[in-house]
């Protein structure tokens, strides 16, 4: 008897130390704040945010940048234990600063690298935190032309290296703009558009890079993958499809579904105001991290519409709503959601659940809207 309570008790025992190690090593959802445009410096503070409650909690010293007049991005590597500040100063000069995290997320005060960014678009980080991508554009006298540079991310101080090897160029065009789009859920390919937007002309074609998961290089991109002509056009490519949200300016928009291969002739199915009223009156709309979902404003039912994708039966249903019509950021991992009411200075939390498409209050933080704001999401793990 006594052995066998001796043996349960080394069970229980065992079954603890597996969940307390489980719950160390879960992610810890954080959100970066900032005060948006400011003549005196800007501030970034950091959110823990429980991902059973939802409710957000302000922890550490706002990062204080006091040369920055606006920060354009933050962008954390997949674990969060890096991030990289953009921002400008009052010279319009860009920079890039790169800081360590804490295990609650906060960045230390020092950066640790600094670097000019001028020119740059959005950076880009691979899901491997291995490698960043960004591209650098110069307007000439002969028109556009960009390059596009492959960083390569140190795992125990976060600065950046730039490989020696251009990944591609382009240009130079008077009309055509390149920009970086997004990676496929894989990691395997780089999306990128050239765009030509003046006077009439609104067309966007779209490539990608296969991306090299050993060692960051990518290889040519594909040839035309996908091109649009239209007012407002917006896409997503997931892997199973191309989404592409299409509106003309004459009438309701309608939300095709494309499969995602190279150029395709026609849709799998086109979500028109009959099938789903939101499709018919979003200008905008938001994937799920799964890419099961779509999250669609309807101003007319003042809500966003959540959607959830089935390819098979070639429709879109309703799961959920979200009331009024908030901008929304996505937690990396699917679990939060964080939805702004830019005029009244709010961001709500929102508690997502995939296999259901439903969502749940959580808490909210309050901001003045008067001075802006930006809002970046991160899972530290």
């Amino acid at each position: 008897m006594h052995r066998c309570n001796a043996l349960l008790q080394c069970v229980s025992l065992l079954l603890l130390a597996f969940a307390l190690s489980a719950q160390s090593h879960a992610a810890t959802h954080v959100f970066y704040f900032t005060n948006g445009y400011s003549t005196t410096g800007s501030t970034v503070a950091t959110y823990k945010v429980s991902p059973t409650t939802g409710i957000p909690a302000q922890v550490g010293t706002p990062l204080s940048l006091p040369n920055a007049q606006s920060i354009s991005s933050i962008v954390a590597t997949p674990n969060d234990h890096f991030i990289y500040v953009m921002w400008s100063d009052s010279n319009s000069q860009s920079h890039l600063w790169a800081y360590t995290t804490d295990s609650s997320g906060v960045p230390s005060s020092t950066p640790v690298q600094k670097l000019s960014s001028q020119g740059w678009g959005q950076l880009f980080i691979h899901k491997s935190g291995k490698f960043a991508y960004v591209l650098k554009t110069t307007s000439g006298n002969n028109g556009y032309s960009s390059k596009l540079y492959l960083y390569h991310i140190n795992q125990t101080t976060g600065v950046l290296t730039q490989d020696p090897t251009i990944q591609a160029t382009y240009g130079p065009d008077y009309f055509s703009l390149e920009s970086l789009i997004s990676f496929n859920k894989a990691g395997t390919r780089l999306y990128d558009d050239s765009g030509v937007h003046f006077h009439d002309t609104d067309s966007d074609t779209y490539s990608y890079h296969p991306v090299s998961e050993t060692t960051g290089q990518l290889s040519p991109d594909v040839g035309t993958y996908f091109a649009v002509s239209g007012y407002a056009d917006q896409q997503y490519f997931t892997t199973n499809y191309i989404l592409n949200l299409h509106n003309d300016g004459a009438g309701p928009s309608v939300l095709n579904v494309y499969p995602n291969k190279k150029n395709p002739a026609q849709p799998l199915f086109t979500c028109t105001q009959s099938m789903l009223s939101a499709c018919g009156d979003a200008m905008n709309y938001w994937i799920s991290v799964d890419e099961k979902y779509v999250f669609l404003p309807d101003n007319t039912a003042n809500d966003v519409v959540i959607g959830h994708i089935d390819g098979t039966n070639k429709v879109i249903t309703e799961t959920a709503s979200i009331t009024g019509v908030p901008f929304l950021y996505f937690a990396p991992d699917d679990l939060l959601i964080y939805g702004v009411d830019g005029t009244n200075g709010i961001v709500q939390v929102y508690l997502f659940n995939s296999a259901t498409g439903s969502v749940t209050s959580g808490g909210s933080i309050t901001f003045n809207p008067a001075k802006g704001y930006g809002i970046f999401p991160a899972t530290r793990q």
